[in-house]
């Protein structure tokens, strides 16, 4: 069954376009110093273009507080999540490797810099970054939704439903790796329909919105899922392959926020810092 998680590593336009309100996270610079006016001043105007989607402006503005203050792993984390949204691959790993170095403990920026090495085709390394998020906050369900469709893509299913079930036990309310784990039940052959339904169920009521092929199978009625007619050993030579609706995709994981730039006066969002 395709993603439609993937669809934010294959379009970074579709992950912006989910980032109107996007919020900052309280990132210290690695040195004592406090930072300079121009360096506060700039990181305001990055944050702000940040929440109206202007990722050209954010860039600049991100790289003049990077110049002002080379040792803000928030700054050059944000930077590099910009980046990643305009699509510039190379340099959103090199500002997020370069946040990681200075900070380890950003876990968002882990997370950033997984989703674009699975872009870059370097799926063993998205594992390695996604699997340091996990550690870096264990608590936080997300890095295990995303490191968990990362798993699936990779063929280790196993791992993968063992993630999403850990993020749901983190955050019972968790849409969708509750539907994410629906979608996974689905695909094991035979397919676990009850508990593929339960799960499903769950992300219904937490709000995912309604998956007309999922539905399907649960009721039995999905071609792909019914067994096969002994009556006959080879396919009909006029059969349809259209007529077979297309997989369900499991729910795409929040896009990762951005760090908040050292210390502004004025916070555009509350969520503790990573």
């Amino acid at each position: 069954m395709r993603s439609r998680f993937l669809s934010t590593f294959l379009l970074p336009a579709v992950a912006a376009a989910t980032l109107a309100a996007a919020r900052a996270e309280d990132a210290a610079p690695a040195a004592k110093s406090a930072p300079s006016r121009e360096s506060t001043a700039a990181s305001r105007r990055a944050v702000a273009a940040m929440q109206e989607n202007d990722w050209i402006s954010a860039r600049r503005a991100w790289n003049e507080v990077v110049r002002l203050d080379p040792a803000n792993a928030g700054a050059w984390s944000n930077l590099g999540k910009v980046e990643h949204q305009l699509g510039e691959l190379k340099p959103a790993t090199e500002h997020l490797e370069k946040a990681v170095a200075l900070k380890p403990a950003l876990s968002d920026s882990w997370v950033t810099l997984g989703l674009v090495y699975m872009e870059l085709a370097a799926p063993m390394r998205a594992v390695s970054c996604l699997t340091r998020a996990v550690h870096e906050n264990p608590a936080d369900p997300q890095p295990r939704n995303a490191l968990a469709i990362i798993l699936k893509k990779i063929g280790w299913t196993a791992a993968a439903e063992s993630e999403l079930q850990k993020a749901i036990d983190l955050e019972p309310k968790f849409a969708e790796a509750h539907f994410n784990l629906a979608v996974m039940y689905l695909e094991r052959r035979p397919p676990a329909l009850e508990m593929a339904r339960r799960h499903y169920s769950a992300a219904r009521q937490l709000g995912s919105e309604p998956d007309a092929v999922i539905e399907e199978q649960l009721s039995g009625k999905d071609p792909a899922a019914s067994p096969p007619d002994d009556s006959s050993t080879e396919p009909a030579d006029d059969a349809d392959e259209s007529s077979v609706p297309p997989a369900p995709a499991p729910a795409a994981p929040k896009p990762t926020t951005p760090n908040k730039p050292a210390r502004p006066s004025t916070s555009p969002g509350k969520r503790k810092s990573s």
